[in-house]
């Protein structure tokens, strides 16, 4: 899934047209490239139900806002520092891999300081999550432009930085929380940088795997399973209750501890709630095609 081109749109709440038109204007490309990073690092089973059901998908306008802010800032940023000598913008570089050739675009690469740059536009709950637990597709993403850049230069990023600009952003809300509430609306996430081997390794890894899973589709229709990472999953919950209250009395990661609890309680009546955490990016449709796909609806291919 490198790009939805005939994907239909629907303007139920009746957005502008001028809004639509920059909506429209996506001059996103992977170049010529058999899969770009973007859908490299994306499960094949997101990807390949997206080629299935191209001519069915459909976005309404209202939901792709974002986009046109996303596009301004590239745009934005690009054309303030194209002709800065210490920087290099918005290049896309190109590595055949296992008779595949794979694409990525860098936004920014600081040349004086040897720092390959990412520039997104989200929320201050995903950078809050970013900087305390780390985002792994922001990581993989990162080291594979890495890889591509020293494949075709020959030379070594030193540091991998996401600069992420919180279109959600609240100084009361600062006021209020303080804490982990980012200080500004523009945060700067070091990104862990893995040796050129481990790059390689996983490039390698995922290039195969989504040509086995294109394989078995081809033949056969079948489609790989999406893992609980690829799937968003929380985690299961152990609920101490007790008869009577409607609040649980507390809420723990594991049965052995919930357990624990228990024993060492002495008030009766009291049972443990098994919660199976939900599949997130199923729920809230993030991958876009949760409608078509019998993993999340039942069954296991579809």
């Amino acid at each position: 899934m490198d790009g939805d081109e005939s994907l239909k749109h629907t303007n139920i709440h009746n957005i502008p047209v001028e809004i639509i038109r920059a909506i429209e204007n996506d001059s996103y490309s992977k170049g010529n490239a058999d899969i770009s990073v973007t859908g490299l690092i994306q499960s094949p089973r997101i990807r390949l139900l997206h080629k299935k059901h191209q001519t069915e998908l459909t976005s309404d306008y209202a939901d792709e806002i974002w986009k046109v802010l996303g596009q301004a800032v590239h745009t934005i940023l690009e054309r303030a520092n194209q002709d800065q000598e210490d920087t290099i913008t918005e290049q896309r570089f190109f590595y055949p891999v296992n008779n595949w050739v794979v694409s990525g675009q860098t936004d920014s690469m600081s040349v004086n300081e040897n720092t390959l740059k990412d520039f997104k536009v989200t929320s201050v709950r995903s950078i809050i999550s970013a900087l305390q637990d780390g985002k792994l597709d922001w990581e993989r993403q990162l080291n594979c432009y890495a890889w591509l850049y020293h494949m075709n230069t020959g030379k070594k990023i030193d540091q991998l930085n996401i600069i992420a600009l919180a279109r959600d952003w609240n100084k009361r809300e600062l006021q209020r929380r303080g804490g982990d509430y980012p200080s500004t609306a523009i945060s700067v996430i070091k990104i862990p940088l893995w040796t050129t081997k481990k790059q390689k390794e996983y490039i390698e890894q995922r290039v195969s795997e989504h040509q086995t899973s294109n394989l078995n589709f081809d033949i056969d229709g079948n489609l790989p399973l999406c893992s609980d990472e690829d799937r968003w999953k929380k985690k299961d919950t152990y609920r101490v209750l007790k008869k009577g209250r409607k609040t649980a009395l507390r809420v723990f990661d594991s049965m052995s501890e919930a357990s624990k609890y228990v024993k060492g309680n002495e008030a009766s009546d009291i049972s443990i709630e098994h919660s199976h955490g939900e599949f997130a990016r199923c729920v809230g449709n993030y991958c876009g095609v949760a409608e078509f796909c019998t993993q999340f609806n039942g069954g296991k291919n579809g």
